[in-house]
């Protein structure tokens, strides 16, 4: 079968599309002899940054000189982007090799797609053992797939609500579930400064180190013409002291830089001043306040796939940012569409400061909030505000775009698959 003819197939076999739970597939890995997928393993959960923080650590290994193996997920365009080895997406016809070998191991065992997608990408790494895997929680944590793998220190990004259904009404039931990738005396590092008291307790239960963000290390940035300079102060696995200078830091989310930082020490990973500026200057992470160019107008874009309130707050802080230091723009179009299970009024209020005009339009998916049901919903919280709708996202973003002028920026939120057709249809700025 072709790779979507195998995506098709994995997507009818189980009677739910998420059904969290480590029975299933650890019977699979086990009939497949899959084991540890690399030397050392770093395992990455939280509500939002954890693609960012895979995305960096591996920039950062494999400019130290080691050889990564990594897994994320959802994918913004194709598949491949989900596993990557030497930071490459890896090749279709492997990925159906190893669908098909786990097809032949699971035999009455119903898998989600999630759950094929994880155990594919483990059997690949199983192939060319790298000396780190870099392995990104779907959702939560304790009973996620990807937790089936012990790691050898485990990154919480940050906390915040969202997928509450699964995960717990409150800020310390969701972190008690991303606390279940910590391990007994295996260092955690938390990426944020607010941290609930579930994850102090856990670690304190398996007496897992913890280094915190504003605790055990923490970055200061100085804002220049041209250029951010970070420094970073943190500890080795001695606990003893050490400082970084990171001379450009362009718009990554210098939090999750940090935690980074902080990880690759507790591993007793040296980063050389060069290969730590070369390696963070040349970050590319798509959909993450990236900047594009619409192909037909020619409008600057800024694409980002925040999908929560929290997640729209640190976008917002960041659109105020390229307010300050691009005083020339005038007004910023949003152009948003989320999923049904999504806060829509949650993440406009936290992009409401920013955001001069909106259009909203829908996407191409079952799991999509309707076209009708946004503009109602939005119209009643916010009466005050206009709300232009269209069909489609492409739609809403032709019409931003040619309504924009020059001095102005279209924003495009809310969805992988919101961001996704707007980068089809723009190229990098």
């Amino acid at each position: 079968m072709t790779l979507s003819e195998w995506l098709d197939h994995i997507s009818k076999v189980h009677p739910r599309q998420i059904e969290l739970g480590l029975d299933r597939i650890k019977e699979v890995a086990d009939t497949l002899h899959l084991g540890k997928p690399a030397t050392r393993v770093i395992t990455v959960a939280g509500t939002n940054g954890k693609g960012s923080c895979v995305a960096y650590l591996e920039a950062l290994l494999e400019a130290a000189g080691f050889s990564t193996c990594a897994y994320t997920s959802p994918h913004i365009h194709q598949f491949s982007e989900r596993i990557r080895v030497r930071a490459i997406d890896v090749d279709d016809a492997l990925i159906c090799r190893a669908f098909a070998e786990i097809e032949a191991a699971r035999g009455a065992t119903s898998l989600t797609y999630f759950e094929y997608a994880t155990l594919a990408a483990l059997w690949i790494f199983s192939q060319q053992p790298s000396d780190f895997a870099l392995l990104e929680v779907g959702l939560g944590g304790r009973l996620d797939a990807v937790n089936m793998i012990d790691p050898d220190l485990a990154v919480i990004t940050s906390i915040s609500l969202d997928h509450q259904d699964w995960l717990g009404s409150d800020l310390e039931k969701i972190g008690f579930e991303k606390a279940g990738i910590m391990r007994s005396n295996v260092p955690t590092v938390y990426a944020d400064y607010t941290m609930p008291l579930s994850i102090r307790a856990r670690a304190n239960e398996l007496g897992s180190p913890l280094y915190v963000l504003g605790e055990g290390f923490d970055f200061k940035l100085t804002r220049q013409a041209q250029s951010n300079r970070m420094r970073w102060s943190g500890v080795t696995v001695a606990g003893e002291p050490i400082t970084l200078e990171i001379a450009d830091c362009g718009d990554l989310h210098l939090g999750s830089v940090a935690a980074c930082i902080q990880t690759l020490n507790l591993l007793e990973v040296t980063l050389k001043t060069q290969n730590l500026n070369s390696a963070v200057a040349s970050i590319k992470h798509p959909g993450r306040f990236e900047k594009r160019i619409d192909t037909v107008s020619g409008q600057q874009m800024v694409l980002d796939v925040g999908h929560n309130p929290a997640a729209a707050q640190l976008l917002n802080q960041r659109l105020q940012i390229l307010r300050k230091e691009s005083p020339e723009t005038a007004k910023i179009i949003a152009v948003l569409a989320v999923l049904a299970d999504k806060d829509i009024e949650g993440i406009v209020v936290s992009l409401q400061s920013s955001v001069d005009i909106w259009y909203i339009g829908q996407i191409d998916d079952q799991r999509a909030l309707s076209l009708g049901e946004a503009q109602t919903r939005l119209e009643r919280a916010f009466p005050e505000l206009v709300f232009k709708p269209f069909e489609t996202v492409l739609e809403a973003c032709q019409a931003a775009c040619l309504a924009a002028d020059c001095s102005d920026t279209v924003l495009v939120v809310g969805s992988f698959h919101t961001v996704a057709i707007a980068r089809e249809h723009s190229r990098a700025a």
